[in-house]
């Protein structure tokens, strides 16, 4: 499962009830056909090591599997829709890539995104939405899906 967040985003801080609370959305236009998408309250577990699954010749030294994952268990769903036939159904867990396995920041999650995961405590509640997205390259023909995160809010 591939698990990435794209394009042009906002991170927005505000003040609440005197608590700063941090939150990004991502406003950027899907690039691809949705799915389904996911609205939900989930609690953040923490960061963990995921390793290589060994699913390819190239694993695990040059392949890009594995790394660190805000993994986030889903509390309650607040709006569900799937599109199709093979858009994912509900979900009891969502991971973000935040780090490859030597540790460097993944590009493909957004800074914004990953400095909001970075402060948050494990065990809080936030409000997590993504879209199942089918992607295709425009140069190769290429498909794939995607999971992107459209809003992560304390």
């Amino acid at each position: 499962m591939k698990t990435k967040t794209l394009l042009p985003l906002l991170a927005i801080a505000t003040l609440l009830s005197g608590c700063a609370a941090v939150s990004y959305r991502n406003l950027a236009e899907l690039p691809g056909e949705t799915l389904s998408t996911h609205c939900t309250l989930a609690r953040f577990e923490g960061i963990e090591d995921v390793p290589c699954r060994f699913r390819t010749t190239l694993c695990p030294n040059q392949c890009d599997h594995g790394g660190k994952y805000a993994r986030f268990a889903i509390v309650e769903y607040t709006a569900y829709e799937k599109q199709g036939r093979y858009g994912d159904p509900v979900q009891r867990d969502f991971m973000v890539r935040v780090a490859h396995k030597d540790g460097s920041p993944d590009a493909d999650t957004p800074v914004p995104l990953r400095e909001v995961i970075a402060a948050l405590k494990p065990g809080q509640v936030v409000g997590l939405d993504w879209a199942h997205v089918y992607v295709t390259d425009p140069k190769t023909g290429s498909k794939w899906p995607e999971r992107i995160v459209t809003r992560l809010a304390e």
